[in-house]
């Protein structure tokens, strides 16, 4: 099959992204922080056999965004949409009418998230219509459909802790085949971003090295008083 992984990012703009940081990490910070988990999602993408591309919101034009491309070769699309449902409808639709079969879309805030719940997610759209993966703060960090649009996206309190649960409850209604990957977290808040931070530590302690990026941003601001041996 042909398949498209779609990975969501925002321009890393200080005070524009990662807010919910604030003032725990100051606004250039919060950015570079961004930055980092964008590089990280990036390479543990890598070798995942599917075309990626990097969705840009508010445009392609932002100068981290250029160097992306100048350093990975990704191509660079412009989300198009009013709300984050409208954009994630309006890119799937793009790739499916570009001919692919299977469209997955990830966001920029899980630097851990396991490669292998990508790839589980597109072997289950073998078998099923659409896949969701589920975040623990009520969101989802992955969305997933194959040849059409899945439609879930349409009446969602986007930005909020419903947005999985009522995607779901409209997929049951509309009498979808949805296959669900594990939960994972995302990184909004302080508290998530501390965990993040133990999480990482304890990986790269028993020889499991990833989100290299982001854990050396945090030991140079030193938020957390210790470093990653």
């Amino acid at each position: 099959m042909n398949d498209a992984l779609l990975i969501f990012a925002k321009a890393p703009v200080p005070g524009e992204v990662k807010t919910r940081l604030l003032p725990d990490l100051s606004k250039e910070e919060a950015a570079r922080l961004y930055e980092a988990f964008i590089y990280d999602i990036l390479k543990s993408t890598s070798l995942i056999d599917a075309e990626r591309f990097l969705f840009c919101h508010p445009t392609t034009d932002h100068p981290f965004f250029q160097r992306i491309y100048d350093e990975l070769g990704i191509r660079l699309l412009g989300q198009q949409g009013q709300d984050l449902g409208e954009r994630m409808k309006n890119a799937m639709g793009l790739l499916f009418n570009d001919g692919f079969d299977r469209v997955v879309i990830i966001g920029s805030d899980s630097p851990t998230l396991p490669v292998e719940y990508i790839v589980d997610g597109f072997k289950g759209l073998m078998t099923h219509s659409s896949v969701i993966g589920p975040s623990i703060d009520g969101g989802y960090y992955l969305v997933g459909g194959r040849n059409q649009v899945p439609p879930i996206f349409e009446g969602i309190s986007w930005g909020t802790d419903r947005v999985f649960r009522e995607t779901l409850e409209r997929g049951m209604l509309l009498g979808l085949d949805l296959y669900l990957l594990p939960f994972w977290y995302d990184i909004d808040t302080f508290r998530d971003l501390s965990l993040l931070y133990s999480h990482i530590r304890y990986l790269h302690k028993n020889n499991k090295k990833i989100a290299e990026e982001t854990i050396a941003l945090l030991n140079k601001i030193d938020i957390f008083g210790s470093c990653l041996e």
